[in-house]
Order: structure tokens, then sequence, then C-alpha cells
């Protein structure tokens, strides 16, 4: 089994658009998908991916729960391939109400980009939702390091954990989104997984590899970062890495079924 951890989608109307507005944030020239669910499970199926967590971004408060509702009609009409996170605005009013709304719906957690919304990861904005998400027993995906912006750099993270003991983090990028040494030196913790995504292109397989060995094969999930990249050629880069089985079956599949208790 296969299981994409980090997979953006957007209505079909508006994903071609979508994704060339992430291309733009990182000055990419080039997305390799618009990002639809139609196109995520193409790919998916002509890279040999079994399942991925979907989710997307609410740049405003208003759009968390339209955005949740997306998600999750996503994951009922494909219940084999699709897994849902929810989206939360540290503006919102009620946090915890939408969260607990969106677990009930099926939801298995809440992805949080801290550049987009413009919110440091330390900000007490952002208190309630890990509030909520401690209180609820629910993983957060973080965005995680930009030297442009420094909302999320990984030095942040240990100063949430210690006021919010029992969240879980999975930290995208290693941890760090050109800041991966900072990774390496704050992201050691039991509660903290990293994901794979968007990291290859920018270290190569050797520094990749260091990564993956720094923070341990049980600390790790697959990610493609769909529509940036293509799941099928990031697997492919992954599978390239002198691991052993073990570590890769770790964590391609092994250790997302247990985080999200699939």
């Amino acid at each position: 089994m296969i299981f994409d951890i980090h997979a953006h989608i957007f209505p079909q109307k508006i994903a071609r658009r979508a994704a060339e507005n992430i291309g733009r944030f990182y000055d990419m020239d080039d997305m390799h998908h618009a990002g639809s669910p139609e196109e995520l499970l193409s790919a998916m199926d002509s890279g040999g991916i079994d399942r991925a967590l979907v989710h997307s971004v609410a740049m405003s408060p208003a759009q968390a729960a339209i955005i949740n509702d997306f998600i999750h009609a996503q994951t009922l009409a494909h219940p084999d391939r699709f897994v849902g996170f929810a989206t939360l605005h540290p503006d919102m009013p009620d946090p915890a109400q939408e969260l607990s709304r969106a677990l009930d719906m099926g939801l298995r957690g809440v992805k949080i980009h801290s550049d987009m919304q413009q919110v440091a990861l330390t900000d007490a904005r952002m208190d309630p939702i890990y509030e909520a998400c401690q209180q609820l027993g629910c993983p957060m995906l973080l965005h995680m390091g930009d030297s442009r912006y420094h909302f999320d750099n990984p030095s942040q993270v240990p100063q949430v954990l210690r006021r919010f003991p029992h969240l879980t983090l999975i930290c995208a990028h290693m941890g760090g989104y050109t800041e991966w040494d900072a990774a390496c030196d704050c992201l050691k913790n039991e509660n903290i997984f990293v994901d794979t995504s968007s990291t290859y292109f920018a270290v190569g397989a050797q520094r990749w590899q260091q990564l993956v060995r720094h923070f341990g094969a049980e600390r790790v999930l697959w990610g493609s970062d769909f529509p940036m990249w293509d799941p099928g050629e990031e697997r492919r880069a992954f599978e390239a890495l002198a691991l052993t089985d073990a570590e890769k079956e770790k964590i391609l599949w092994q250790n997302a079924q247990a985080l999200l208790k699939l």
C-alpha cells in the first residue's frame, strides 16, 4: 500500500486557477497538475498510489466550513481513495465548534498553512485551534519553514508544544521547506512527525535520505504535495533512496495507517 499524506484538492471549476495561484506563491513557473480531485485520482492511478490525505486552506474565516464540506464530499465520493483533513482559520470566532463538526463528518485532523494565512505558529490567535485539536485528539498538519516569511520557522514548534504538550503534529516538508537545518535542531519529539513533500526538488537524494535517517523512519510520512509535484515521480524518487524495505513500508503506509487509524 502507498499512502500520500499531502495532497491539495480544489473544486473542478477553480482547480486550474488555484494551482496557478499556488505556483505564483512559490515562484514556480509550471505546476505539474491542476488541483482537481479527478486529476489527483488520475495521477494516483498512474503513479501506483492507493490512498491520499486531501485538504485545502481557508484564506478567510468564512471559507472554512465551505472547504470542509467540499473535502467531506470528496471523501464520501471516493471512500477507498481519499481521507480528509479540515481547514480552520485563526480569526474564526469558534474554531472548536467547526472542528467538532468536521470530525463528526469523518475528517481526521486539521491542515494549517501559516504563510498563506499570515499567522505565526506562536501567535495567540492559534491557541484556540491548538486547544481544540488537543482536546479532540486529532493531528495537525502544518506547513513548515519558509525563509521568506518566518511565520512557521521550526524554532516555534517547541514553544507550541510546551504549552500544548498533547498535540500531535505533522510538520510538512521534512519540517523545514528551505529551513531544514533548523528543523533538525528543533523537531525531534515523540509528538512530531515530518512528511517528505516538497523536499527532494531542493535538496537532492543524499540530503533527503539524511533527513529521513535523522528523524527516524517511524516519524516520517511520505507525501507528494500534489499539484505542485507528480505523485508517481515523487514516489519513484523516494523508493530509489538507500533505505531498508522495512523503513520504506513504515514511511509509505504503516505510519499513516497508525496515525490516522485507517
